[in-house]
C-alpha cells in the first residue's frame, strides 16, 4: 500500500512528465494477485482443518458401530476371495479406528479412551490370522471374539459419552 501511495505522490510531484497510469495498473494487478493467493490460500487451510479433524465421540460411536456390522457380516461359508476382503476391511476399520481412538486419548487425556484404542487393536489381532492363513474360515471363534471385543468397546464408548453429558450438564 506504500508503494501505491509513494507512486501517486511522485506522479502528482512530476506534474505534466509522463503518465504514471501504467505503474498504478501494475500495482492493482499485483495486489490483486496477493489477494486471490491469501484467499486461495486461506480456502485450503479451511479444508485441510476440516479433512485432519478428529471426530466427536458420537461420531466414533457411529463408526465402531459400522465395524461391528461389518464383523457381523463376516460369512465364513462365502468364497474364500469375498471372505478374505470382508476381513480386510474389517482389519482396515479397526486399525484406523484404534489410531483415532489413540490420537483422542492424547488430544483429550482421557484414560477410556485408551482402553478403547487397545480394544479396537485386540480386535485386528482376532481377525488378522484369517487373512494371514493361519486359521481358515470355517473356525469362526476369532470372528466372535472380535465382535465380541468391539461391543465391549461400544460399552466404553458409552460410558464416555454419559461423561460428556455430564459435564455438559455440571
Amino acid at each position: 500500500m506504500n508503494n501505491l501511495l509513494a507512486l501517486l505522490l511522485a506522479a502528482t510531484e512530476e506534474g505534466a512528465g509522463q503518465p504514471a497510469s501504467n505503474d498504478v495498473g501494475q500495482l492493482v494487478v499485483q495486489y490483486i494477485v496477493y489477494g486471490v493467493i491469501i484467499v486461495v490460500s486461506i480456502f485450503l487451510l479451511i479444508l485441510l482443518r476440516k479433512r485432519t479433524r478428529l471426530p466427536r465421540h458420537t461420531e466414533l460411536k457411529k463408526k465402531v458401530q459400522g465395524l461391528l456390522s461389518d464383523i457381523r457380516a463376516i460369512d465364513p461359508a462365502e468364497k474364500r476371495m469375498n471372505f478374505l476382503k470382508n476381513v480386510s476391511g474389517a482389519m482396515y476399520k479397526a486399525d484406523n479406528l484404534s489410531y483415532t481412538a489413540a490420537m483422542l486419548a492424547e488430544k483429550e487425556r482421557y484414560a477410556d479412551l485408551g482402553r478403547l484404542s487397545s480394544k479396537l487393536g485386540e480386535v485386528r489381532a482376532e481377525l488378522s490370522p484369517y487373512k494371514f492363513g493361519k486359521k481358515e474360515a470355517d473356525d469362526s471363534d476369532g470372528i466372535d471374539a472380535a465382535a465380541k471385543k468391539v461391543e465391549e468397546a461400544l460399552a466404553i464408548l458409552d460410558g464416555i459419552i454419559e461423561r460428556d453429558g455430564e459435564l455438559r450438564r455440571g
